[in-house]
């Protein structure tokens, strides 16, 4: 687990190989009684996605969305759609888990615009205008785990075994143990050698 400071707010590394496992990952501690929490503010959901390359880089994420009236809403409903997102990547999702990433998916679609790719280049989908930052960035996670969850990428997901870790990440290759080597993989590296000090 490894972050950088953007705009005043600690963003988690994006790691995961796909930018709905790196939403998954704004968590640490999956299954501890007290995970790191990355999501805290509703900017920080913006502030987040924008950085991950889910929202344009010009997305004013700068001030808290006092103006956008459904900004806890949307950051609610954007934490209860990664705990879903993380069991459904896993394979591991019950059929209301299922139910909630869908029914966001289909909001997203809905607040959704189809636009022409510039040229030569592929149409893509835009949030509505008429959102908000965070409101937007709920509808591009969603896309995006959508998009996951569709993939071949989806068969090749693990969770990291790190203490205190549990961030998702996608292997093709089945080669990666770690979230991040430098991260999660040094620190047992460094625990296994003391445990073997410490015996001798």
């Amino acid at each position: 687990m490894s972050w950088r400071l953007v705009d005043g707010v600690p963003v988690p590394d994006a790691v995961g190989g796909h930018p709905a496992l790196d939403f998954c990952n704004t968590r640490a501690g999956w299954g501890d009684p007290a995970p790191k929490e990355y999501l805290t503010r509703p900017r920080v959901l913006a502030v987040w996605a924008r950085e991950t390359g889910l929202l344009p880089t010009e997305s004013s994420t700068s001030a808290e969305p006092a103006a956008e009236p459904r900004a806890d809403d949307a950051l609610a409903r954007a934490l209860a759609l990664r705990e879903a997102l993380y069991a459904c990547a896993l394979h591991r999702g019950d059929p209301a888990q299922w139910a909630l990433v869908s029914r966001e998916s289909a909001r997203a679609r809905a607040a959704g615009l189809l636009v022409p790719g510039g040229d030569g280049q592929s149409a893509r989908w835009l949030a509505d205008p008429g959102l908000g930052p965070v409101e937007t960035a709920l509808t591009a996670v969603a896309a995006a785990a959508e998009d996951l969850l569709t993939s071949s990428l989806s068969a090749f997901v693990a969770a990291c075994p790190g203490e205190g870790c549990g961030w998702l990440f996608a292997d093709r290759r089945g080669r990666r143990r770690w979230c991040s080597m430098a991260a999660c993989g040094n620190r047992a590296k460094a625990r296994r050698h003391a445990e073997r000090r410490g015996a001798t």
